[in-house]
């Protein structure tokens, strides 16, 4: 004799299936970018090597997407050389986004960034620092163009305001 399933036994595995569904689902959604809070904003940063001049930066969520890690690579002889890394997050004190990062064979071997979102642009207010804690305040801007490039900017400041001395467009490959 073949047994019907009940109506209570065909609930059941349909709920199952729903809630399995449901998990996977959430899952698969914890792995892409969040487009609320504070650092939704660096999301177009995401993935792939961006690229300028000989030198390229890797941008990904940190754990839980509460940071963006970065990593700054020179190309020397055709091989990549890690140079600076550091990570960008919400800072609940100061209610900012703040960067820190450290660097070698350059200048300057600490790198502390305020970061704001304005529109297309990027802005961050920059005090680098030489091994001998001697530092140095920039204006830094990231002007987006697309989803696959930006404008980079670097100011000094100078007694009579802002003055560029770097920049150029990095470009996403």
């Amino acid at each position: 004799m073949k047994m019907k399933p009940s109506k209570f036994v065909t609930a059941t595995i349909l709920g199952l299936s729903l809630l399995l569904f449901n998990s996977w689902e959430s899952s698969a959604q914890d792995n892409k970018p969040s487009i609320d809070g504070p650092l939704a904003d660096f999301s177009v940063l995401i993935g792939g090597e961006w690229y300028l001049d000989n030198s390229y930066q890797t941008f990904e969520w940190g754990v839980g997407k509460l940071s963006v890690i970065s990593k700054s690579y020179f190309l020397v002889d055709g091989q990549a050389k890690l140079v600076a890394e550091g990570a960008w997050f919400w800072h609940p004190g100061l209610k900012v986004i703040k960067g820190y990062f450290t660097a070698v064979d350059m200048p300057y071997s600490f790198f502390e960034y305020t970061t704001a979102f304005e529109g297309k642009n990027m802005m961050n207010a920059l005090t680098t620092y030489t091994a001998n804690g001697v530092s140095e305040t920039y204006q830094e801007n990231w002007e987006f163009l697309n989803d696959n490039s930006f404008n980079w900017s670097l100011f000094a400041k100078t007694e009579e305001g802002l003055s560029k001395i770097m920049g150029g467009e990095y470009i996403r490959k």
